[in-house]
């Protein structure tokens, strides 16, 4: 890499995570036909990528942090508002764990197909992404404590977000509005069953030695903290009020089309 590539990829990651739209299927787009990255290149430095907006979700989401973790001495399987909330983020994470990991792993790291198959392929997801979020929200929803269902249906479709293309916030948010949560803690849920998912598979990157620690690499989270920090509250506000269905269906049509042309 030279230092205008990884000061791009931040950037796009800071600024795309907030949105419904896959960060990761738009930066492995980038990576695939601009850097000259593989398929299981771009996805793995999608994952790292994370790294910045994780820090970034941690900051915003700080009160809500603290609280959890001031409340981990008392927590108890039922009881109130934090212990469903700790225990919403431990199943869903367990369930993002037991999805997300073999298809990583056993999956994108074995193959390398051509650099227009793996453009269709990302295409296709951020189709069904568009779909989800065009037929699958707009239900009246109201505010209460995450079910423990619910925490399991939405730890499964975020484990099935590590295939670049389908977006980790757009599913995860509209099954929980098609769950009936109001759109508000529907937002503030997913993004905070981000956080142990994303820190769990970039410890579990680094034990297996898929990311190279350099002045590139720290660039990149770098400027993806910086922009995600910048942008989130700006961001998750419009991501409230844009329907960005039709933005993942055109981007995804026109990756599908690139097979043709």
């Amino acid at each position: 890499m030279n230092l205008i590539e990884p000061i791009l990829l931040g950037i796009i990651q800071g600024v795309t995570e907030w949105l419904p739209v896959s960060s990761e299927g738009i930066s492995s787009l980038v990576m695939m036909n601009f850097f000259g990255k593989s398929l299981s290149e771009s996805v793995f430095l999608s994952i790292w990528l994370h790294t910045g907006t994780l820090l970034a979700a941690l900051i915003y989401f700080r009160k809500d942090v603290w609280n959890l973790v001031k409340n981990l001495p008392k927590y108890s399987f039922r009881g109130n508002e934090y212990n469903d909330l700790t225990t919403f983020l431990i199943i869903s994470t367990l369930f993002t764990g037991l999805v997300g990991a073999p298809l990583l792993l056993l999956g994108l790291e074995k193959i390398e197909i051509s650099l227009n198959f793996a453009m269709v392929l990302i295409g296709i997801f951020l189709i069904i992404t568009g779909l989800v979020q065009k037929f699958g929200k707009k239900k009246k929803g109201f505010k209460r404590n995450p079910k423990i269902n619910d925490s399991v249906i939405v730890g499964l479709i975020q484990g099935f977000a590590v295939l670049p293309g389908l977006s980790r916030s757009g599913l995860t948010i509209s099954a929980l509005l098609f769950k009936k949560y109001e759109a508000k803690s529907a937002l503030k849920l997913s993004f905070l069953m981000s956080i142990p998912a994303v820190l769990v598979a970039e410890v579990g990157l680094g034990l297996l030695g898929r990311i190279n620690f350099n002045i590139y690499s720290l660039v990149a989270i770098s400027f993806s903290f910086i922009f995600g920090l910048a942008t989130i509250e700006a961001l998750m506000k419009v991501a409230r009020k844009i329907d960005f269905s039709w933005f993942c269906l055109i981007l995804g049509f026109l990756a599908v089309m690139s097979l043709f042309v």
